[in-house]
């Protein structure tokens, strides 16, 4: 994935995750652990201000158009009015749930600019969000080309969580088992560099962060961070 392209879905998972509680910063910040800048602040108490990324608005409107089935023009109408990424995602987002146009959702954040607020009054449960959510983490693991989206959202739904899912289709990849073997091997007490030692695999096929934290499943947690209402 280039950089542009990186940086975009960055931006633009993380807004249509936030909605759901932290899971897309978490996806932000994995997908930007190698960039060491600081972000700039506004204000206190108001979220970071990202560097503007320059790229081309009708490849970038195109991405957004064709992830969230939204109108490619109202994309870059927006992308062109320079709109933060993040509220991008969450117009996206919630055009895709609800069934109205992005330039309709995106309206209603000029005028009530509370994502969450929105939310609600568009009559948008929790459960519908939350299936959202895993749809856009099942996409995001497919798009690393190790596992088909029906399968990822399978294991999301079983309460798997990306990062083991991920770790746990590179090491079935490489060493030709089932995912779910894979997945089964994954205890509280050690990490998936143990996993791939376990199957003989080189470790450095593992991305860094795979290295660094144990993780707590040798089984699906009992809920996804972020799962929580936050009303």
């Amino acid at each position: 994935m280039n950089a542009m392209k990186k940086k975009m879905l960055t931006g633009i998972i993380a807004g249509a995750m936030l909605l759901g509680g932290g899971l897309g910063t978490m996806s932000a910040q994995a997908e930007t652990a190698h960039d060491s800048r600081p972000p700039q602040m506004e204000k206190q108490g108001q979220r970071p201000q990202h560097p503007p990324v320059q790229m081309d608005a009708d490849k970038a409107a195109k991405y957004v158009a064709d992830t969230f089935g939204v109108k490619q023009s109202e994309v870059k109408a927006a992308i062109e009015a320079k709109e933060d990424f993040r509220d991008i995602g969450q117009a996206a987002m919630l055009a895709k749930v609800s069934g109205k146009s992005f330039k309709e959702i995106l309206a209603m954040h000029k005028s009530q600019s509370d994502w969450k607020a929105i939310t609600k009054s568009l009559g948008i449960s929790h459960a519908q969000m939350r299936e959202a959510r895993l749809e856009m983490k099942a996409m995001h693991i497919a798009q690393k080309g190790l596992l088909a989206q029906d399968k990822a959202l399978a294991l999301l739904k079983n309460g798997y969580q990306s990062r083991d899912i991920n770790m746990a289709a590179i090491l079935a990849k490489e060493s030709g088992k089932d995912i779910q073997a894979v997945l089964d091997m994954k205890k509280i007490n050690n990490r998936w560099t143990d996993v791939a030692g376990q199957l003989g695999v080189d470790k450095s096929k593992l991305r860094p962060e795979g290295s660094h934290h144990g993780g707590p499943q040798g089984g699906p947690p009992p809920a996804m961070p972020g799962d929580r209402a936050q009303e």
